[in-house]
């Protein structure tokens, strides 16, 4: 397997900038299509072209905090920071153990930015993960949610994106995907992505009756039309590897307030006097703070969750 890349979690910050600019709603900003313009409005030609539109702010600040504090994607941005700079004892504890995978690191973590990249994905929506995670024998992936829906080819992108990371570096042990959800949704999750069924294929008995496994027919089930086209092509091109993948990868589902739970537990196994123990306590502090003040995830109904 080659060397991993070197991956900081200031390309996480780049990240966050890239979903603004591509997600102006986020900044209290909506379009202006042109039949909105007023009649006396002339706009210049030069920013009426392809690849240009006009916005105006549509969002006074406290609005535009609230509306943040119960988007998926921004919860997404603080979880991709926070696990970009945990140590490789906590993202074991709190993604790999749910999955039965036994990995204790060094673990290399992934964004947007740097899949599109490594991937040569150019500015293509290929595929963009909520995390994923990569060791030298495991493959490891989250999908966050609050209130939208799982389907199954949010799990075929997955395992795409896996299919693309072994050919670079080689094949994995192991392959995951956890889905972090409200505790209301854990189990209607398995019925919307075709896994309401155990196939447990030899699974730790302790470890059965949390983890799914894709059916034989899985695959070939899919809705070809919901995937993109590099990923259809993908499959096409390398469909023994990926029926192998499909049958390999292993999925769990854990609530907020699962993981809200396990952040704690650490916090109080930290010796805060140990520079290193009072730096992750304040990192998973923030993380957990957020996770309880953000919307949707059936943890608490906060008064506000924004600064």
């Amino acid at each position: 397997m080659d060397s991993p890349p070197n991956v900081t979690w200031n390309h996480k910050l780049w990240d966050v900038i890239r979903l603004l600019y591509w997600t102006p709603r986020f900044v209290g900003m909506g379009s202006i299509t042109e039949d909105k313009f007023p009649a006396d409005f002339k706009a210049l030609k030069s920013l009426r072209g392809d690849g240009y539109r006009l916005y105006a702010r549509n969002r006074k600040i406290a609005e535009a905090l609230r509306y943040l504090s119960e988007q998926e994607e921004v919860l997404n941005s603080f979880f991709n920071i926070a696990f970009a700079i945990a140590p490789d004892e906590v993202l074991s504890r709190l993604l790999c153990a749910p999955l039965g995978i036994p990995d204790a690191g060094p673990f290399t973590s992934f964004g947007s930015g740097e899949i599109a990249r490594r991937y040569k994905f150019g500015e293509g929506n290929v595929t963009q993960p909520d995390g994923f995670f990569s060791t030298s024998k495991s493959l490891v992936a989250a999908e966050l949610k609050l209130g939208s829906a799982c389907w199954p080819e949010q799990i075929a992108k997955y395992v795409a994106l896996m299919r693309w990371e072994q050919k670079e570096t080689g094949r994995r042990e192991n392959l995951g995907l956890l889905f972090i959800l409200p505790e209301k949704s854990l189990e209607s999750n398995w019925s919307k992505v075709g896994l309401n069924v155990l196939n447990r294929r030899g699974d730790h008995p302790a470890q059965s009756s949390m983890i799914r496994r894709c059916p034989d027919e899985f695959f070939d089930n899919l809705n070809q039309r919901k995937l993109p086209a590099r990923v259809r092509q993908l499959f096409e091109n390398e469909s023994g590897h990926i029926r192998s993948d499909f049958e390999r990868l292993r999925l769990a589902a854990v609530s907020w307030t699962w993981l809200r739970y396990e952040i704690s537990k650490i916090e109080g196994e930290l010796d805060c006097s140990v520079r290193g123990d009072q730096t992750l306590k304040r990192l998973l502090a923030g993380l957990r703070a957020q996770i309880e003040a953000h919307r949707n995830t059936g943890i608490v109904e906060a008064a506000s969750a924004a600064p």
